[in-house]
């Protein structure tokens, strides 16, 4: 009896029943698995997604994990490429899988967006754990790839796990050329479209990720020359790179001590020739100074773990309570989200910049769950329209508006070389994205406006759902 309830509330993929959904992506689905006590992830790709690339990107991925076995890298537990899955309503077909361990503790990424950066204690226990990952992977000739924040996971007792091999590769050369990675952590000569040594702009990435966890923001926006604080790396201004960076700090010189100075300009080099080796991070001062326990970490991160799940709760609570409130006028109304009772007046918007709807589309997006995530409730043109007349609110002023899409280019109104895209992305359900990216101009500014321009919604629409609750 027990069995066949088992059966009705869960589907199942071979002997495990699926308990929820962890992530989505383009190919694949990652569900959360339990077998007799035992909870796996389980990589479900798409069954319309066969195709002759994405079978190759597969098949080199499994190639990867099946040569790995670190108790520091998210391990293969198995692989099928026909394993059966079956639907709650009863429905079975094959499907390609890939079990792996499951890393409970989340992302790295939330800790830091949730709780702040790290102390340099808790930062060399990590960094260390990363550097043994990284000098295993190199023991094999492999290199990531895509190291950043997201892909390095915490298991349940906050050890890190490198996580997504999907890029990896072995190094059947010195060199590589294809251009794979995520912008802010790319190595110069990758987004210089030059050859590369896969093991030496890991190096790289991860210099980028240490530095954010100590710093609490990212050491630029991308490393070319286009941008300022990554120029200055470039032309050797070094410390005119930290004393910009600790105009946001405080102004202590303490906050970047000279060990760890050192050891960021090693790792994040212009030149990979210059750059400091795997073994060299690994000697380091900075890096061999007083570390955190295991029991410490645990203690710690038990505390951020909370506050994690605590503003990713109340992040979907306000985003149903905005649901809720936008479900109860007919869809297509211009529904004030100022605290007004009455339509805000968009006419003279949508003559100022000859604004046409017709043609206008959304394109698909999705809500990652994260508090940083900024998600409304509300028609589109309305909100499209707020953007437009409030945006001195985050004291922007419109550059250039999309003739199709929901999308505006913003420039900061007090540094003309700040510019970034708003774009509005369709998550299903009435829900809507607001999708930042920043073109150009200094990536801290960038944070604040995102910052003020967040704040602003969220002031304008708890004053509105305040106004709700009292009438009802």
């Amino acid at each position: 009896m027990q069995t066949m309830e088992i059966e009705k509330k869960f589907s199942s993929c071979g002997d495990y029943n699926i308990l929820q959904t962890l992530g989505s992506g383009l190919h694949a689905k990652v569900k959360l698995g339990e077998h007799d006590g035992k909870k796996v992830a389980i990589k479900i790709f798409k069954s319309n997604h066969g195709t002759a690339q994405n079978i190759k990107t597969l098949t080199n991925e499994i190639n990867i994990l099946k040569q790995l076995n670190h108790p520091n890298l998210v391990n293969l537990i198995e692989f099928n490429s026909a394993l059966p899955y079956r639907r709650k309503n009863g429905q079975t077909e094959p499907r390609v899988c890939i079990i792996l361990e499951l890393a409970e503790g989340g992302e790295l990424f939330e800790y830091v967006a949730s709780s702040g950066r790290f102390s340099p204690e808790t930062s060399r226990f990590y960094f260390k754990q990363l550097l043994s990952a990284m000098s295993y992977m190199a023991s094999k000739d492999i290199c990531h790839r895509d190291l950043k924040l997201e892909n390095v996971l915490l298991d349940d007792n906050f050890n890190l796990k490198v996580a997504d091999f999907g890029f990896a590769k072995v190094m059947e050369t010195a060199k590589i050329r294809t251009i794979l990675g995520t912008p802010g952590y790319m190595a110069p000569e990758i987004v210089a479209k030059k050859d590369y040594n896969g093991t030496k702009a890991d190096i790289f990435s991860a210099g980028v990720i240490f530095f954010i966890i100590h710093a609490g923001s990212p050491p630029f926006s991308t490393a070319s020359d286009k941008d300022q604080y990554f120029k200055l790396i470039l032309c050797n201004k070094w410390e005119q790179f930290w004393t910009y960076h600790l105009k946001y700090k405080g102004g202590n010189p303490e906050f970047f001590p000279q060990e760890f100075r050192h050891l960021m300009m090693g790792m994040l080099a212009p030149n990979p020739d210059q750059r400091f080796t795997l073994e060299q991070c690994m000697q380091h001062p900075w890096v061999n100074g007083p570390v955190a326990t295991l029991e410490q970490i645990q203690n710690e991160f038990k505390k951020r773990h909370e506050r994690v799940q605590a503003e990713i709760q109340a992040s979907k609570m306000k985003k149903q309570a905005q649901k809720n409130a936008g479900n109860k006028g007919p869809i297509g109304v211009f529904r004030s989200i100022i605290g007004e009772s009455e339509q805000e007046n968009f006419d003279e918007t949508i003559n100022q910049y000859k604004l046409n709807f017709e043609n206008r589309f959304m394109i698909k997006g999705k809500d990652q769950g994260l508090p940083t995530d900024i998600i409304v409730y509300q028609d589109p043109k309305f909100v499209f329209c707020y953007l437009l007349k409030h945006c001195e609110e985050f004291n922007c002023k419109v550059g250039k508006i999309h003739e199709t899409k929901y999308k505006v280019n913003f420039a900061a109104e007090q540094d003309e070389n700040l510019a970034f895209s708003l774009e509005l992305l369709d998550c299903e359900d009435e829900m809507i994205k607001l999708n930042l990216n920043k073109l150009s101009g200094d990536y801290i500014q960038f944070k604040e406006i995102t910052n003020r321009l967040r704040d602003a919604l969220n002031k304008n629409y708890d004053g509105f759902l305040q106004q709700e609750v009292q009438q009802d």
